[in-house]
C-alpha cells in the first residue's frame, strides 16, 4: 500500500511543481536526477500545504541544491506572520526517515538565518536569504520548521531530540513561542494532496442559535454560533475554510490576541465586542428535527468558505479552554450562492472586507495627553502626527506616534520597555489607562522631551546603520548586537548621554546636540555590550536574548556602565 501511495504522490507533485522549479543545476545524465526533482517537488508541496499559496509560489520558494545549509525551501507566509523552513527527503519505499545528520544541518541552517549569517549559503541564495532574514527581524514573526518525507510520520528518538533542542534554544522561557516544528510523513503528504487547502470544497455542520432566514433576493441565514463549533471547523479544515477570503489568519496580531483574551476571560461579552463572521456556501440542508423552532437549528453548509471573520475563527481555534469557548456567541451570516448571478460571490467577499481596520494605536486619538504633547510641540514649530494617516512623515520639524513611542521607551531607562518594543510595539496601545503606555505618556512628559528624544534616537539609529555598513562580516555577536539588540543599545546610550538633557527647549537641545560626542558614547556602549554578551551569554541566540527581560536588563547594565 505504501509503494502505491508513493507512486500516486510522485505523479501528482511532478504535475503540480516540476514546470515551475529551477532545475538548471541537475544534469540530464545525473543518475539521481529523478530523486532530486522529486525531493524539490516535495519541498514545494510542504510550502503549498502550509501556506496555502500558489503552486508557482511554492516552487519558487525551493532553495535545494549545493550549499543550501540544510534548507530545502523557505517561504514567508504573511497571513500567519511566519517563516516556513523546509527540509525534504523523497523515500521511494514509503518508510524510513531523514538521517539525524541532515536534521542537524537543517537546524543549523535555521539558526544561521535567524542570526543573519549567510556564510553557509551559496551566493545565488543571498538575495532570498536577505529577504527571509529581514522578515524574521520584525517583531511578531515566528519561524516554523517542517521536515517532510514520503516516510514515517514520527522521527526516531535522536532525530526528534534535535528538533526539540532547537525549539528549546530558540524559545527559552518566553511564553510566546517564536519557533515551532512539525513532521510530515507519507500519511500527511497523501492526506494533504487529497484535501487540497486551496480549494473551496468544504462542508461544515453548524447549530445556529436564534436563527432567521432570508428568502429574497438571495437566500441567506443569520443567527449565532458558539466558539467551540468554530474551533472545530478550523481544526478540521484549516485554511481550506478561508479559501475565498482575501486574507487568511494573521497569526499573533494584537487584535487577534484580544479576541483570544475576551473568549478566555469574558466569554459572555464576546457577542458585544465582535463583528461576527460571514460565510458563503453553495447550498444548505437543514435537519428536520426541531424545524419549527428558531431557537436552534442544525444545518449542513456545502461548498463553504469564510469571506469575513477569518481572524475571529482562527483566534478562537487557539483557545485551549473548550468550556469557555462553548459560552462564546459569535454573530454569523451565511449567504447561499445557489441561484445568484455570476460574480456575486466575489462581490460579497470584496464588499465584506472594505471596512478600514481599526488598530489599538488608533485609540490614542482620544487621549488628552497626546493632544497636550502635540500642542506643546506646535508652540516650538514641531508637527506631531499622532493620528494614523497616510500623510504622516518624518522630518526635522515633524514626527509621528510610533517614532515618539520608540524614543520615549528607550529614554525611560527601563530595559523592560525596550523588550516590549522588540516583542511588538502594538502592546503599548492595548490599554491606554495603564503601563506600559502610561509609563511613557503621562503628565510629566513634555512635548519638548518627546521630540528631543526623537532627535537623539534618530542620531543613534544613524550610528547603528553606519556601523552595520562598516562591518565586514554580517554575522556573529557584533552584527547581532546591532540587529537584535538595537533597542537595548539605544537605551544604554540615552542613559550615558543623560536623559535630563531632554528636558531643555527643543531649539536649545538641538543646538547642543554634538554628534561626534554622541558617536563616542555609542561606540563605548556598543563595545561593552558585545564584550558582555561574549562573556555572559556566549552561544546564546540573540534574537531570543533581547526578548528576555532578565537577560536584556543584564546587557543594558553592562552597556551603560
Amino acid at each position: 500500500m505504501s509503494s502505491l501511495k508513493v507512486s500516486q504522490i510522485k505523479q501528482k507533485v511532478r504535475s503540480m511543481f516540476e514546470a515551475h522549479l529551477d532545475l538548471a543545476d541537475i544534469g540530464a545524465q545525473d543518475s539521481e536526477r529523478d530523486q532530486k526533482i522529486l525531493s524539490r517537488c516535495l519541498a514545494a508541496l510542504a510550502v503549498y500545504l502550509q501556506a496555502g499559496c500558489s503552486e508557482k509560489e511554492a516552487a519558487l520558494a525551493v532553495w535545494d541544491g549545493s550549499d543550501d545549509n540544510g534548507i530545502d525551501a523557505a517561504f514567508f507566509d504573511p497571513s500567519d506572520l511566519r517563516v516556513i523552513l523546509v527540509q525534504s527527503k523523497w523515500i521511494n519505499k514509503g518508510s524510513g526517515e531523514p538521517e539525524a545528520k541532515d536534521l542537524g544541518a537543517f537546524t543549523k541552517g535555521a539558526r544561521d538565518i535567524i542570526e543573519q549569517d549567510n556564510t553557509g549559503f551559496r551566493p545565488a541564495l543571498h538575495t532570498r536569504f536577505g529577504d527571509i532574514a529581514l522578515r524574521l527581524a520584525n517583531p511578531g514573526t515566528s519561524v516554523h520548521l517542517v521536515v517532510v518525507s514520503t516516510g514515517a510520520s514520527a522521527l526516531a528518538k535522536h532525530g526528534a531530540a534535535i528538533l526539540k533542542a532547537y525549539a528549546k534554544d530558540m524559545n527559552g522561557d518566553d511564553p510566546d513561542a517564536i519557533a515551532t516544528f512539525e513532521v510530515m510523513g507519507l500519511a500527511e503528504v497523501y492526506s494533504g494532496l487529497a484535501h487540497d487547502p486551496t480549494q473551496s470544497n468544504v462542508a461544515v455542520d453548524a447549530t445556529l442559535l436564534d436563527w432567521s432566514y432570508i428568502s429574497s433576493p438571495y437566500q441567506a441565514y443569520f443567527g449565532l454560533i458558539d466558539g467551540l463549533q468554530l474551533k472545530g471547523w478550523w481544526k478540521t479544515h484549516g485554511k481550506g475554510l478561508v479559501a475565498s477570503n482575501i486574507r487568511h489568519a494573521l497569526g499573533s496580531t494584537e487584535v487577534n490576541n484580544e479576541i483570544k483574551q475576551t473568549a478566555t476571560l469574558s466569554p459572555e461579552k464576546f457577542w458585544y465586542f465582535n463583528n461576527g463572521i460571514t460565510l458563503v456556501a453553495s447550498e444548505a440542508a437543514k435537519a428536520p428535527a426541531g424545524a419549527a423552532s428558531r431557537a436552534a437549528g442544525n444545518f449542513s453548509f456545502k461548498g463553504s468558505s469564510i469571506v469575513n471573520g477569518a481572524q475571529t475563527v482562527s483566534s478562537l481555534a487557539k483557545v485551549d479552554d473548550d468550556h469557555k469557548l462553548a459560552l462564546v456567541r459569535v454573530p454569523v451570516k451565511v449567504i447561499l450562492l445557489k441561484g445568484t448571478p455570476a460574480g456575486f460571490g466575489d462581490e460579497v467577499t470584496r464588499t465584506n472586507n472594505l471596512q478600514n481596520k481599526v488598530e489599538p494605536r488608533d485609540f490614542v486619538a482620544q487621549d488628552p495627553e497626546q493632544k497636550r504633547i502635540r500642542q506643546e510641540m506646535a508652540i516650538e514649530g514641531i508637527d506631531y502626527q499622532f493620528v494614523r494617516s497616510e500623510d504622516a512623515v518624518q522630518s526635522p520639524t515633524s514626527c509621528e506616534l510610533i517614532e515618539v513611542t520608540t524614543a520615549l521607551a528607550c529614554a525611560a531607562e527601563d530595559p523592560a520597555l525596550t523588550v516590549q518594543l522588540k516583542t511588538g510595539i502594538g502592546r503599548f496601545f492595548i490599554d491606554l489607562t495603564k503601563a506600559p503606555y502610561k509609563t511613557i505618556f503621562n503628565p510629566s512628559v513634555s512635548g519638548a522631551k518627546a521630540f528631543n528624544a526623537v532627535l537623539l534616537n534618530r542620531e543613534i539609529e544613524k550610528w547603528i546603520e553606519q556601523t552595520k555598513g562598516a562591518l565586514g562580516k554580517k554575522s556573529g555577536v557584533g552584527w547581532g548586537a546591532l540587529v537584535h539588540g538595537n533597542r537595548i543599545l539605544t537605551a544604554a546610550v540615552f542613559n550615558k548621554y543623560g536623559t535630563s538633557k531632554l528636558l531643555q527647549p527643543i531649539v536649545a537641545f538641538s543646538g547642543s546636540l554634538s554628534v561626534p560626542d554622541l558617536d563616542k558614547i555609542c561606540e563605548d556602549a556598543y563595545m561593552k555590550m558585545v564584550a558582555g554578551i561574549e562573556t555572559d551569554y556566549n552561544g546564546k541566540f540573540l534574537a531570543v536574548l533581547f526578548k528576555n527581560p532578565t537577560m536584556s536588563k543584564r546587557v543594558y547594565e553592562l552597556a551603560r556602565a
